[in-house]
């Protein structure tokens, strides 16, 4: 795809860890960095893009710990995304931004032009880049970006700090009915044992055992705590033919849900887990939708057509609507498109 500002040019830097000496260089680049498998790594190393402590390396020069790796990654495919921005506040100190689904906030794997960092810095000319808050890659909605560090670490402490009257809102279409009274859920994230994905969560919900103040805490010592509000908003069908085929219809009779959801902790994958254990998977979600297969065959660019007609959408129908930080004097919304 063209991209809409002047690219960046992409060097890695790292240092080799104490666990990868002895190492091989294409073995330890095949098993940490997956985003090439182990003949286009191959390539880049014939190409000479590979240097171990500033010498041009071979795919058998052997590693050592802190050993430096340097990588000048030359066209690189990335894969096409949306850069459908709208800015909607900016001072000084921060810009607040509506990101579409299909753009990732930051550079990762083989994403790194086709980023929302990338297009900060190219297109908005803005040099120093915090996220104050940030979105997967697929959800939409608002994104905050501070542009120094005094202020980001001001603003991060307000939107997750207790007590300080702020609101991060999100509305998520699901599959089924969910309850029409607001209802929160409290529980646990923990790694989902039953996904063949390895990044996949579960959420358990914490049991209420009347008046015991003694909580069972999962065996799995990364489980986290995660608590979210939900509201129900109404009922909705999918597009017929003729209609717009990415917006949903109000529909008494519709089998799908809209909710408004706060957040109450900030966990990785907190709505999209919450809502899919719960038995109300997020309408276009690979992961936490329908089935998490379709994630696997996502990620090989092997989805087949029946696989889309299940997403319905071509991304999650989860949007960032809402934020609003009343000591900073910030109240921006953004409606979603899937509704």
């Amino acid at each position: 795809m063209d991209l809409p500002f002047e690219p960046l040019e992409r060097v890695v830097q790292v240092q080799v860890p104490q666990d990868a000496a002895g190492a091989a260089l294409i073995d330890y680049l095949s098993e940490r960095y997956n985003y090439l498998d182990r003949e286009q790594w191959q390539h880049e190393i014939s190409k000479g893009n590979l240097e171990v402590n500033g010498i041009v390396a071979s795919e058998s020069t052997p590693l050592a710990a802190n050993d430096s790796l340097f990588f000048q990654a030359k066209d690189l495919f990335e894969q096409d995304v949306s850069f459908d921005i709208s800015i909607l506040d900016e001072t000084d100190d921060y810009i607040i931004i509506n990101k579409p689904g299909n753009l990732p906030c930051h550079p990762a794997g083989r994403f790194f032009n086709h980023t929302l960092w990338a297009w900060l810095k190219q297109a908005r000319h803005i040099d120093s880049i915090h996220f104050v808050s940030r979105l997967d890659r697929e959800t939409s909605g608002i994104v905050f970006v501070a542009k120094n560090p005094r202020f980001a670490a001001n603003a991060a402490k307000m939107l997750h700090s207790l007590g300080i009257e702020t609101h991060k809102q999100y509305l998520v279409l699901v599959h089924g009915h969910a309850p029409k009274l607001p209802f929160t859920a409290n529980g646990w994230l923990m790694k989902d044992e039953n996904s063949p994905v390895e990044k996949k969560k579960h959420f358990s919900p914490i049991a209420n055992d009347g008046d015991s103040d003694v909580i069972e805490i999962p065996e799995d010592d990364e489980a986290v705590t995660a608590q979210t509000d939900f509201r129900f908003i109404g009922t909705y069908r999918p597009p017929m033919p003729g209609e717009c085929q990415t917006k949903f219809i109000p529909d008494e009779n519709g089998e799908f849900s809209l909710l408004e959801a706060t957040l109450h902790t900030g966990r990785t994958h907190q709505i999209r887990a919450t809502l899919c254990s719960l038995g109300y998977p997020i309408v276009g979600d690979k992961l936490y939708g329908v089935d998490d297969t379709i994630f696997l065959k996502f990620a090989k660019s092997t989805l087949e057509r029946d696989d889309w007609k299940r997403l319905i959408l071509p991304t999650q129908a989860l949007h960032a609507w809402r934020l609003q930080i009343p000591r900073l004097h910030i109240n921006v919304e953004a409606p979603p498109s899937f509704i």
